[in-house]
């Protein structure tokens, strides 16, 4: 049984670099749940762990040694979670080699969340503000606010009590780590590793280039190696709508090309109704899943 350290935080629809400590948001989740046997997850604020004797007695380099239990508290309790998986790393093939299988598990894991949510360790902004000196000592500047949220645009989604898991995520890892982790064959399965890279990324970015990275995601990967537009490609493999999908490539050239011609600003396009960036997330995560399920496919057939 293996527990992996996590930390839960809001995707990018938060992040617009104009409030501080958004990663906070994320404590109000008090469940997270699939429909595996092979993986839970769960919250402990102190856990008993194996560590050398000299370690904690001050010695910064053991190699070798007595180890002794001792109980170890978490960072950022209410945000941090552990992933604990039984049966799943033991059993790999190729076995477990090293970190980037973990991340490898994390993303297949956020492919599979679908609330404004995701797994990462690195627990983002921990520390904030500023001091000012007073009498020879620091002191916080309590009068200054954390900041608000003034663009409504993307940002309208609560983060609920209850996540649940909509994909079974030990079959989602299978594949995210064979295409992250084995040589590539073929410009569909680079396109397939750039995009999960790309998903990745999107996840802690800023709004608006999480709302491109999502559409380029769809594009790499549903449009690779044949002659296809994304806007059709995207309404025949997920469940947005023709007008959804035109609306979010027209925000996204926009983001792109922002001194193209008469092209009028985000804010100007008062009629343009851009998806929510949950549902942006949520499209491509069924791309990205589908392009990887087709490949396994093709690749069967071909052996």
């Amino acid at each position: 049984m293996d527990y992996i350290p996590v930390f839960l935080r809001p995707v990018s629809q938060m992040n617009t670099g104009l409030e501080s400590y958004v990663e906070d948001k994320a404590k109000d989740v008090e469940t997270i749940t699939s429909s595996s046997d092979k993986l839970y997850f769960k919250q402990s604020e102190e856990v008993p762990v194996w560590q050398y004797k000299e370690a904690l007695q001050g010695k910064p380099v053991i190699e070798h040694g007595k180890k002794v239990k001792v109980s170890k508290e978490v960072n950022h309790p209410e945000r941090h979670w552990w992933i604990v998986t039984d049966g799943l790393l033991e059993n790999l093939d190729p076995p477990l080699r090293d970190h980037a299988d973990i991340f490898d598990l994390i993303l297949a894991v956020n492919l599979c969340i679908e609330e404004p949510v995701a797994f990462s360790q690195s627990p983002g902004q921990t520390i904030g503000g500023t001091f000012q000196v007073r009498e020879n000592a620091l002191e916080s500047r309590d009068d200054l606010s954390l900041g608000s949220m003034p663009l409504a645009i993307l940002t309208m989604n609560e983060i609920p009590s209850q996540v649940r898991l909509s994909e079974s995520p030990e079959n989602i890892y299978e594949m995210v780590r064979d295409f992250r982790s084995t040589s590539v064959e073929s410009d569909e399965d680079m396109d397939i590793r750039v995009g999960l890279h790309m998903y990745d990324d999107a996840l802690t970015a800023s709004l608006w280039t999480a709302m491109s990275n999502f559409f380029f995601v769809c594009e790499n990967v549903l449009c690779s190696g044949r002659p296809a537009k994304p806007v059709p490609r995207i309404t025949e493999v997920t469940e947005m709508s023709e007008e959804e999908a035109k609306n979010w490539k027209k925000a996204v050239l926009r983001l792109k090309h922002p001194d193209k011609g008469d092209v009028p600003s985000l804010y100007q396009q008062t009629d343009l109704k851009v998806p929510t960036l949950r549902y942006m997330r949520r499209t491509a995560s069924m791309a990205i899943i589908q392009a990887m399920k087709n490949r396994h496919c093709d690749s069967n057939i071909e052996s």
